[in-house]
């Protein structure tokens, strides 16, 4: 019987042991900190890129959408849409905005936190070139004027936009050609597009 008592004894030391591990460890990762905030991280666009695709592809029948000019690669990147528009905000690299709150809302079930575009700041910024505005235009009835006769499969200016098919950016102090050539290089990606050097 006493080799008996020795293994129980034994094991309740090892039990004892073990607990003692699991429960400091256990606590150790409970004290780890939690964001403060319930706000959303700022996402560039490097990191939603491929989400950007998949809603336009989704919603409007379009996944080709083009890189960030250099000064907006690592800017955040925040959202708003309505019935008809699916709207991204690219923020300039570095810039802040203490008037333009992301909601806790994300845009579409996605990563990208929701802005509200109505929010007379987000305009100002755009014109001050500190935002670049990506959207889908030609999908209601109050686009019709604007859609006629835009080339299919090729780059195009109008109304101080940059697209291409049903696409914009509205960006200012960008010079149009930039812009172009963004749209024209992905513009490789559409299937069954013939492929025109120059703008």
């Amino acid at each position: 019987m006493l080799p008996i008592k020795t293994l129980v004894i034994g094991g309740a030391v090892a039990s004892l042991i073990i607990g003692f591990i699991l429960h400091n460890t256990h606590s150790a990762t409970a004290q780890k900190p939690k964001p403060s905030t319930g706000l959303p991280v700022c996402q560039t666009w490097k990191n939603v890129k491929s989400e950007i695709q998949m809603i336009y592809m989704g919603s409007i029948n379009n996944s080709v959408i083009p890189d960030m000019p250099k000064d907006f690669q690592n800017g955040c990147v925040y959202g708003d849409f309505g019935a008809y528009t699916i709207s991204f905000y690219v923020f300039k690299n570095g810039w802040k905005s203490t008037n333009i709150k992301p909601e806790t809302e994300t845009v579409l079930d996605s990563s990208i936190a929701r802005i509200d575009a109505a929010n007379p700041n987000v305009d100002k910024q755009i014109k001050n070139g500190n935002i670049l505005h990506l959207f889908n235009v030609c999908s209601s009835s109050k686009t019709v004027n604007f859609c006629k006769g835009i080339p299919k499969d090729n780059a195009y200016t109008k109304d101080n936009l940059v697209c291409l098919r049903n696409l914009c950016i509205q960006a200012s102090n960008i010079p149009e050609k930039e812009l172009l050539q963004l749209w024209n290089t992905v513009k490789s990606n559409i299937p069954n597009v013939p492929q025109k050097s120059g703008f």
